[in-house]
């Protein structure tokens, strides 16, 4: 059995390790008290937060399904196109998503779960320079009664 912060804490740790370019990966309560237009050097960067779980029980044993979400933010001056498709080597917000896809599928992260799963993406928001997507991703744990 883990807590959701620490598998918050792995999915941080595994997308840190895994890509390379991200400038910032945290929880996403970090995000939120960012000035998105204020902080250019942070980005592309990736803020995961625990969305939601569901319980199952069978014969004494709980089950929970937890969803992940992954928040996608990159800034790009040459416009929000260039933020979503990359330009040149900067990257862009769909790269992003499939490499944290990627970095992400059936991976346990060192941790007794169900591999993680993605389930869905997204478009959150933007601006004219500013790209923010996210991707959610399942997993499952087991607890005893």
């Amino acid at each position: 059995m883990h807590t959701v912060t620490e598998i918050e804490d792995a999915i941080i740790a595994r997308l840190t390790a895994e890509i390379p370019y991200l400038k910032g990966c945290a929880s996403l309560g970090q995000f939120l008290l960012e000035d998105i237009e204020e902080n250019t050097l942070r980005y592309p960067a990736a803020y995961v937060a625990y969305q939601r779980g569901d319980y199952t029980y069978k014969a004494g044993v709980q089950d929970r399904t937890m969803i992940f979400s992954v928040i996608l933010v990159v800034r790009n001056e040459r416009g929000d196109e260039a933020a979503r498709h990359g330009q040149g080597a900067e990257i862009g917000v769909y790269r992003l998503l499939d490499d944290v896809r990627a970095a992400l599928t059936d991976q346990s992260c060192g941790l007794a779960i169900d591999p993680l799963l993605p389930q869905s993406e997204q478009v959150i928001d933007g601006t004219d320079h500013v790209a923010i997507y996210g991707l959610t991703v399942s997993t499952r744990c087991r607890f005893g009664h």
